[in-house]
Formats: structure tokens, sequence, C-alpha cells
């Protein structure tokens, strides 16, 4: 509100980013939703931070969930330049609440970097409508993590983050994301890249446990060995019918050597498949229907590719009308 002078007594623009006090712009002032940000830096508070943030700028992310409120859409910002490790910690950020968005800032190498250093560290995603975006995961030493990302609840976001998911035999994870629950409806994997060498062979990077609908995977680029060539699958859909199951404008290669599919559906999901190329390691032996395990007829089949082979040119993936 402006004093008598047209002094305010909000903070201008960038002190401030949701926070339930408001805004001054120069045209007038915003008052936004209920929704709360916080800050991470490894490092803390710095002495050129702004008063008004010095106390909500934590040194992990954990901590900072500690201050947000289920259901209001809290921000966690994590600043370039940030990085965590996990250990023998079990369900690593176990303050998060319902409603809770984790944002990375920051580009290449500058975004924020968590790294896996135990079998038994473990995201336990158990709070609904939970983000993380724009952030760097890895796995380090010898290192098998069974299940990095465990989601139990709807509405889980996993958005344009970068994951090394193997570096070799033994510094893998078997299964990357579990939607881990029939409750882990209406889950959305977009625009990640996520990675590993040939060697480090996993076994998906994506699996679903149950009727896990409207499950959106779009636009993300996947390049990781999977451990069974004959018949495994980087992502294994197969558990139950998934309605409204759109996978577009991904590209996926499962680079094991003879591996002949990236994705194992169950034969009664629906949902649009389109504008998507898959690469396997059969060497020009498969069909021009490669990819998949099966093909079924609840899915729209768009225009997808399929490349077997080094070099050569992609197949139309299922084959016309089939």
């Amino acid at each position: 509100m402006a004093g008598a002078y047209g002094n305010y007594s909000w903070p201008f623009l960038p002190y401030i980013g949701g926070q339930y006090a408001g805004i001054r712009t120069d045209f007038g002032t915003m008052v936004p939703p209920a929704a709360n940000v916080h800050y991470v830096r490894s490092t803390g508070v710095a002495d050129y931070d702004p008063p008004e943030l010095t106390g909500r700028i934590f040194a992990d992310v954990n901590t900072a969930l500690k201050e947000c409120r289920s259901g209001r859409g809290d921000w966690v910002f994590v600043l370039p330049g940030h990085a965590e490790s996990f250990g023998n910690n079990g369900d690593i950020w176990n303050n998060m609440v319902n409603g809770t968005r984790i944002v990375g800032l920051g580009y290449g190498s500058m975004r924020p970097t968590f790294t896996f250093t135990h079998a038994n560290a473990q995201f336990d995603i158990d709070t609904t409508d939970c983000m993380i975006s724009n952030c760097v995961f890895t796995i380090s030493g010898t290192t098998t993590v069974a299940n990095p990302f465990n989601v139990t609840v709807a509405g889980f976001q996993f958005i344009n983050n970068e994951c090394m998911v193997g570096s070799s035999s033994t510094c893998l994870a078997t299964d990357f994301i579990k939607l881990n629950n029939a409750a882990a409806t209406d889950c959305k994997i977009i625009g990640n890249f996520m990675y590993s060498t040939t060697d480090a062979a996993i076994t998906t990077i994506l699996t679903t446990t149950g009727a896990n609908d409207r499950l959106e995977i779009i636009g993300n680029v996947i390049q990781a060995a999977q451990a069974t060539a004959a018949s495994g699958a980087l992502f294994d859909l197969s558990n139950a019918a998934i309605v409204q199951n759109n996978i577009m404008y991904n590209a996926i290669w499962n680079n094991t050597a003879s591996s002949k599919y990236v994705i194992k559906p169950h034969a009664s999901s629906t949902g649009w498949v389109h504008g998507n190329v898959w690469g396997v390691g059969d060497s020009g032996t498969a069909p021009a229907s490669a990819g998949w395990t099966t093909y079924t007829t609840g899915y729209r089949f768009g225009i997808n590719q399929c490349i077997t082979t080094t070099a050569a040119s992609a197949l139309l993936s299922p084959a016309v009308d089939s």
C-alpha cells in the first residue's frame, strides 16, 4: 500500500518472488497467491545477499522444504553452482509437502547437481503435485542405486532435468523412476536428457506398477543401455492398462548391442504415440515395426520412426496401417 508521499513498504523486484506480502512494480502493486519462495545455495547466505532474502536462503533443499506449506504451491529455487550428495539417507527430501516446486537455476554446468553416493539413497515422492525441474542428477563411485525416484502419489512432474543413470557396470541406477503405486496418476516426464554408457546396463528408465493413468512422456532424449538385449525395454509400461498414456516427440535409444525394444506397453493402454524416433542396437535386422515389444490397438500411432543401426535411414514405426 502506498503512503502519503507515494512510498511503498514492500521491496522492489527481484528481492521477493511469490511472497505473500506483495510486489511493487512501476505500474502498481501485485498481490500474488499464497505461494512463498525459498532459495538454496550450498554456501548459505553471502555478504552480497539483500537483507530481505537472508532469512530465506538455506544450505540444502530439505531444510528449505521444511519452510514450505502444503497445498500453496511454494517454490524452492536452487541457485546456480549448488551441489549436494546423498549417502545412506533413506528418504532424501522427507520435508516435501503437497504442491512443492523445486526448480534449479542456471544452465550447463551452473545448474545445481545432486549426486547419489549410496545404494539406499532415494527420493520417496509421497506428496502430491510436486515438481522437480532443471537439475542435474548423477551417481558416483561404485554405487548401484535400485530406485532413485520412487513415486507413490499423483501429479509428479519431472521436467527438463539431466540424469546420468549409469557410467560403468558398477555405477548405475537399475530402475531410475518407478511409479510404484496405482495412485501415481497424472505424472509428467517432459524434456529430460537421460543417458548411460554402453557398459552401464540398467533395467529401466521408467517403470509403471499400476494403472498410472494420464502419464505423459513428452520431448525427452534418452540414450541408455538396457540389461536384457533380447526382451528388455527402457520404458516398462506393461504392469496394467494406462488410460491416456501420451508418448510424443521423444528420441529414445537402447544402445545395448542386439537390443530390439525401447518400450514395453500393456495391451489395453490408450493414448497418442506420435513424433518419436526409436533407436535399437539390432544392427539392421529388425523389421520396420521395431522399437516396441508389441503394438496394441488402444494407442493411436502417428508418424514415428525406428533406426536399427548407425548411419541407417529411419523406418516407419509401426508400418503403415499395421
